[in-house]
């Protein structure tokens, strides 16, 4: 695209609508490195720069040029800074947006006097982010002179029975010196000591597989309930409860947070109610005075839900009727407070952050469309009953090493083959079994063409599927030529476990095979997918 119509998308800018202004913004993100210059240039040069300022600050935000930025605006970095001064307050908004984004520290300065001087109370708590973006340890400790003051004239407000000037910005503008002092100056870390007495917990697990993991616990000898939003468990020692391998979550359900109307002064006054803080203090070291660093988690399939802005109400008001036990912070969290929608109405539970789930710690690479541990954990523990001690068994699309290493940890086995036709893959498997110390053996082979002397006694795979191998690369041939090879690989009367989200076509692949019996097939749900496993023997 010539200069010249990059010079009239961006004059478009100024009588465009919503729709076509998005469009517009889109196209000069992707040729930054030649419209970022234009658009500075433009911006310096117009009386009220509001339009073009945004759209740079987007464009910083959404494709990260800062360089290309910073060297444009080169040695005239005062043309930037006159900006927080100008008498719109919206220009000077965006340019503390922009500034924000390139964090640079030479603006600190400019910032804060213009901070000082800023009556419009929406824009205040933009320098106070931005500050955030560009300072130091030193900028966290003038910051929290600035916060005091603020809660000092507040509570002086309040004690004369009169009301601050515009509540909501002063609440913001105490949020956003919340989350920049944390980010400035990260908080010590609470330690996670364990529950003096049992609490209730909320486990989530896959769906149509409760029962699986409610075998896993019994198998603990945890006692476990089927309730709306997972497993509901009452226990002391969590790490008999992360024994468990075929649970995702740990949560623990707050008490008065359960049938919640979408209102944050609600949800927060009840989370306040459950004493939050209190249960915080017993479970972790300290003498109580600490506060404790949150992020809010909103999930609900509303999309209709002004997300946003809930979130900023409800972190706002948890942090101050907490008496700022509670503080909000987006970056140094310790805990996150996830409200979750069900039937239009909210529940409230916490996730612990100070306590370590190490179950798949080895975990540390993989692949695309790598299957998740704990959903190998639930494959392997609802195939229990078919499988060998001391087996000899084959994974032959065995990827990161996944599918393997939860066999290892589920039962013995006497030796462990990986076969992959991707060098990446069996890169990924050699360091992950290490991490996991589960000894196996790893082959960069097609299995089509893997040549051994040896037979199995059990195959399990997470199959290749179109989406995983990429619709144009997928082979549809490879599962009736991968079946027709079960019975050279596995002995007769052993089994082959198929995960896979190609029902049709394995079931296409099995039709008229009379050297393999489908024994049985088993349901999951994963990621939005449907997958199947099916449970295969070999024919004696």
């Amino acid at each position: 695209m010539e200069q010249n119509n990059y010079t009239t998308l961006i004059e478009n800018l100024k009588i465009s609508e919503d729709k076509q202004r998005a469009e517009i913004i889109n196209k000069l993100s992707k040729e930054y490195n030649k419209t970022i210059p234009l658009l500075w240039l433009k911006a310096v040069s117009e009386e009220n720069p509001r339009a073009i300022l945004s759209v740079i600050r987007d464009i910083i935000k959404k494709e990260k040029p800062r360089g290309i930025f910073i060297r444009t605006v080169g040695k005239s970095k005062e043309k930037l800074s006159d900006l927080l001064q100008h008498s719109d307050a919206k220009v000077r908004k965006n340019a503390c947006g922009i500034i924000g984004e390139i964090g640079d520290s030479e603006y600190l300065e400019p910032l804060y006097s213009a901070y000082a001087a800023e009556e419009q109370l929406f824009v205040r708590s933009s320098y106070v982010l931005s500050i955030g973006n560009c300072g130091g340890e030193a900028d966290a400790e003038r910051l929290k002179k600035i916060l005091e003051d603020l809660v000092a004239k507040e509570k002086s407000s309040k004690e004369q029975n009169s009301l601050m000037k515009d509540e909501k910005h002063f609440n913001e503008e105490k949020l956003a010196l919340t989350r920049a002092i944390a980010k400035l100056s990260p908080p010590v870390a609470h330690v996670f000591k364990g529950f003096a007495n049992p609490v209730p917990m909320v486990l989530t697990a896959m769906n149509d597989q409760f029962q699986v993991t409610a075998q896993d616990l019994k198998d603990k000898s945890i006692d476990a309930a089927l309730a709306s939003d997972g497993i509901l468990i009452k226990e002391k020692d969590i790490n008999k409860v992360f024994s468990c391998r075929t649970f995702y979550e740990l949560l623990l359900p707050l008490e008065h947070c359960k049938n919640l109307k979408f209102d944050y002064k609600e949800i927060a006054a009840a989370i306040i109610k459950s004493d939050v803080v209190k249960l915080l203090n017993q479970c972790h070291e300290g003498d109580g005075t600490t506060p404790f660093w949150y992020r809010v988690e909103f999930k609900t399939m509303n999309y209709s839900r002004e997300r946003a802005d809930f979130v900023k109400n409800l972190s706002r008001e948890i942090d101050e009727i907490s008496k700022r036990n509670l503080r909000n912070s987006t970056s140094s969290y310790e805990i996150e407070i996830r409200v979750v929608e069900m039937k239009h109405r909210f529940s409230v539970f916490i996730k612990l952050f100070t306590v370590k789930d190490n179950r798949f710690a080895y975990r540390e690479q993989k692949v695309p469309a790598s299957i998740n541990p704990v959903t190998a954990a639930i494959v392997i523990k609802s195939i229990q009953k078919w499988l060998k001690p001391n087996a000899k068994v084959i994974d032959p699309f065995c990827g990161a090493g996944t599918m393997l290493i939860e066999r290892a940890k589920s039962k013995d086995f006497g030796a462990l083959t990986g076969i992959d036709i991707f060098n990446s893959a069996i890169i990924a498997a050699t360091q992950n079994s290490k991490l996991a110390n589960v000894k196996m053996n790893l082959v960069n082979e097609d299995i089509l063409e893997f040549s051994t002397y040896e037979v199995f006694d059990e195959m399990i795979t997470n199959m290749p599927f179109a989406s995983r191998a990429g619709a144009n690369d997928f082979d549809r041939n490879l599962y009736r030529n991968f079946i027709n090879r079960i019975p050279q690989l596995i002995k007769p009367g052993c089994m082959a476990f198929l995960y896979t989200v190609e029902r049709n076509l394995l079931q296409e692949s099995l039709r008229g095979n009379s050297k393999l019996q489908l024994m049985d097939e088993i349901k999951f749900e994963s990621g939005g997918l449907t997958p199947h496993l099916y449970i295969i023997k070999v024919n004696k």
